[in-house]
């Protein structure tokens, strides 16, 4: 299947002459009032099953929509192939009149029994259309304007189309380009969905387009048979000689491919050059991507400056979620009087002060990806309660609304306090803290690292700033001996200060910048005396008071276990 030319003008006299005619074979009458035919709730929810993985990429484009419709009043609809609207979002002030001209979920709205208008038209002729208000055949619909863009399968296949409506005097005519941008997003998505166990191609008729919702993506199999692609990519399929392209494209490099054309290949699985891989210090981050990949919170907990938001960045890249954003939200550092308006959202007017256009708010700009609550502890008894309707109901309502608008958002909580502690003290809701704390994870302070660990925490670190370095081992061996009261924000903070300083690309000790010694984080020097036999006796001393715990005398001493351990194999040995 093929889509036609863009339908440009509302105007299009011949289009409307060929629905009107439907309409009338259907048996409508211009005058009557057709109720649409609405499915059960089991029926609505078996199509949305069947359609759950297009409605997910469509809800991770809701902030597009919100943004190139900022301050208007319509709503984004999604309807099958035939014509049964499965999804709404957008302004609930228009959502009422939609509710009553059942522009709902579950309302059939295809030309047989609605007669001409955007969604059905677009089924019918298979091609992008814009219906103004008297253009509708029902009188009884006149009074909305519609756009709509189809969605295509990654075969080619009819899978229903997106439409943007709205009063009739209030349609814009960049309505229908936002209708035609979300549809090549979701159609884009849904073939980059083979990206993990299948070549991905992108094709533009230069390297500056590729990646761009309108370059052609093509997904093969190792051996060249096409899996899918979008509609840019079909015109070019023609000119194509995949089997020859895979040859020469196995290490995924910007090609020139026929008449003009420019060509990205990755490779099945392959993470762009530009990040780095991610590195795991234990197991615990394989059950949490486990555990992600059903949507199960995930909590948190360790010191301040641990790297929890670390941590979450690296979930995230690792997540099925990736391609969705990563919104991180310091739940301490926002005023408790704008708290609710930031992470809930509102609509304008809601209250004064406030943007005229209103805010989506950081939940809904979460949409298809992950929201990171940093310092949930710092969460205000009313926002929790706020919190757990949405987490109860997959639904926020910003202020100044009385219309859930459904989420889909992974979360993400942390907080360097004890929360269970905090529940029994009436600080924290007892039932919030069950349902985020789905699984729980603890960070160790970085004293506490394994050698191993920290090094390949250091080699990471590295790896994501802008100067390409290297560490040498007296440098490394001195970053090892430290006790990092900070955590791993001092630690990054002193690598990019020693990146800067580096001479030729490898930081030595000579470019670090120098550690402080806290009491209670370092040993201290003594006055007079033998330097090592203070030291000596310090740790002895230290190892008894601690039962012989070799952790929690590094602790005390500021030490790594590794350092620790060697220098106590060196007090044996002497």
């Amino acid at each position: 299947m093929t889509i036609s030319t863009v339908l440009t003008q509302p105007q299009d006299l011949a289009l409307l002459e060929r629905s009107w005619q439907r309409s009338r074979d259907y048996g409508l009458l211009r005058a009557g009032r057709t109720d649409p035919r609405c499915l059960a709730p089991s029926a609505l929810n078996q199509k949305q099953q069947q359609h759950e993985l297009l409605l997910r990429y469509l809800r991770h484009s809701l902030p597009l929509f919100e943004q190139l419709q900022q301050g208007r009043h319509c709503r984004l609809i999604f309807s099958d192939a035939e014509g049964t609207i499965l999804f709404t979002s957008g302004d609930p002030h228009f959502g009422s009149r939609a509710q009553k001209m059942a522009l709902a979920s579950g309302a059939s709205w295809h030309e047989q029994s609605m007669g001409t208008n955007a969604i059905g038209t677009a089924l019918s002729e298979q091609k992008e259309v814009c219906i103004l208000g008297s253009q509708h055949f029902l009188a009884a619909n006149q009074g909305i304007s519609c756009s709509a863009s189809p969605v295509l399968s990654p075969s080619g296949e009819l899978l229903g189309v997106i439409d943007i409506s709205s009063e009739a005097g209030e349609h814009c005519q960049d309505m229908l380009l936002t209708a035609r941008l979300l549809a090549l997003s979701v159609e884009n998505a849904l073939v980059m969905n083979h990206s993990d166990t299948h070549w991905i191609l992108s094709l533009a008729p230069d390297a500056g387009s590729l990646q761009q919702p309108w370059s052609g993506i093509i997904a093969l199999r190792e051996d060249g048979q096409l899996l899918g692609a979008n509609r840019s990519a079909r015109h070019w399929l023609p000119e194509l000689d995949i089997p020859a392209m895979l040859n020469d494209l196995r290490q995924g490099e910007l090609t020139p491919v026929g008449s003009g054309l420019a060509l990205l290949s990755r490779q099945p699985g392959r993470r762009p050059a530009s990040r780095p891989e991610p590195v795991a210090s234990s197991g615990l981050e394989a059950t949490a991507l486990k555990l992600m990949a059903r949507c199960i919170p995930l909590l948190i907990q360790g010191e301040t400056g641990t790297g929890k938001d670390h941590l979450v960045r690296r979930l995230h890249r690792q997540s099925g979620r990736a391609r969705g954003p990563l919104v991180a939200v310091n739940c301490g550092a926002l005023p408790a009087e704008l708290l609710e308006a930031e992470l809930f959202g509102y609509l304008p007017g809601a209250f004064t002060g406030g943007s005229r256009q209103g805010r989506p708010g950081y939940i809904r700009a979460a949409q298809g990806g992950i929201l990171f609550l940093d310092e949930i502890g710092e969460l205000p008894l009313a926002a929790q309660t706020r919190l757990l309707r949405v987490l109860q109901e997959k639904a926020v309502t910003p202020l100044g609304s009385h219309s859930p608008e459904p989420v889909d958002f992974q979360l993400v909580a942390a907080s360097h306090r004890d929360l269970a502690a905090m529940v029994a003290e009436g600080g924290f809701r007892q039932d919030l803290y069950f349902r985020m704390n789905g699984f729980s994870l603890r960070l160790p302070p970085l004293r506490d690292y394994e050698h191993d660990d920290f090094v390949r925490l250091v080699q990471e670190l590295l790896a994501e700033l802008e100067e390409e370095v290297t560490l040498d081992e007296a440098a490394l061996a001195r970053l090892g001996d430290y006790s990092w009261p900070g955590n791993v924000r001092q630690l990054k903070q002193v690598l990019e200060v020693a990146a800067v300083l580096a001479d030729g690309g490898r930081i030595t000790p000579a470019q670090l910048p120098e550690l402080p010694n806290f009491e209670g984080n370092a040993k201290a020097a003594p006055a007079t005396g033998d330097l090592k036999s203070h030291a000596d006796r310090l740790i002895t001393q230290t190892l008894d008071e601690c039962g012989g715990n070799v952790s929690a005398a590094a602790r005390r001493l500021g030490l790594s276990r590794t350092t620790l351990y060697a220098r106590l194999k060196a007090l044996k040995n002497n």
